[in-house]
């Protein structure tokens, strides 16, 4: 359901390795593959293999289902433009627990994002809107990661992030409207709520052209969103692995 948004956090640590030079333009193409323990009712354990594509030229960037444009561009500040396409969502035909259920469809958003870089690690804040008209909500989501070299080839890259999601955008995910309910999923009206997310990746640089990173997650949903009578449990856990060549 969301595994391009997954393997998100590692192609954007791999593009820094595929950009050589800040005036230089890097083009990278890749697969990948990512697992996830839903915490919708009945879906158990998905995964998935996806292709990604990543191209950076100092202000211009493409990471899988989202582009960007910075417009100030200060060495370590950034602050730039952002559309994305998110990839939550579920089909009644994902669990028998999900019978019935209108299918909930990923979202086309336009952002704002922002970084510092900085001796403690890179500090980021990013706000994002429906523009689908899908879930017609928003988020805004502050991370932080720093990578850590461990060898010549080696690095490893500890991350956190906390996203308050809009009522809108949790309702249309984890609600369960009237015409939905039966005896056993009762409706549900979810309001705004946080989500946490820590998590950890290592990359291994094979040469110049070739990298592959490796990286695992855990996340915890505010109750807002575990409570609704389609989730069953109020945390996941991810892992992922990415393989890119660059050009």
């Amino acid at each position: 359901m969301r595994k391009t948004m997954l393997l998100l956090p590692l192609l954007g640590v791999v593009t820094a390795g595929v950009q050589a030079d800040e005036n230089e333009s890097g083009f990278a193409l890749g697969i990948g593959v990512a697992s996830e323990d839903s915490i919708y009712k009945g879906v158990g354990t998905e995964t998935e293999a996806l292709p990604f594509i990543s191209y950076e030229n100092g202000i211009f960037y493409i990471q899988g289902p989202e582009a960007g444009y910075y417009f100030i561009d200060n060495d370590d500040f950034k602050i730039g433009a952002l559309a994305r396409y998110r990839t939550d969502g579920y089909k009644a035909s994902d669990s028998s627990d999900l019978k019935g259920m209108d299918e909930r469809k990923g979202a086309f958003e336009l952002g704002i994002t922002a970084s510092y870089d900085t001796d403690y690690g890179e500090w980021s804040a990013t706000f994002a809107s429906d523009a689908s008209s899908e879930h017609e909500g928003n988020e805004i989501e502050l991370g932080w990661e720093k990578r850590f070299p461990v060898s010549a080839k080696w690095s490893v890259t500890p991350e956190a992030s906390v996203s308050y999601r809009s009522d809108d955008l949790n309702n249309y995910y984890y609600g369960v409207k009237t015409s939905e309910a039966t005896v056993n999923r009762a409706a549900y009206t979810a309001d705004a709520d946080t989500v946490y997310e820590i998590g950890i990746s290592a990359m291994y640089q094979i040469d110049q052209q070739q990298m592959i990173r490796m990286g695992a997650s855990y996340t915890s949903y505010g109750d807002e969103i575990a409570d609704s009578s389609i989730v069953e449990d109020d945390k996941s856990t991810s892992v992922s692995l990415l393989y890119m060549y660059r050009f």
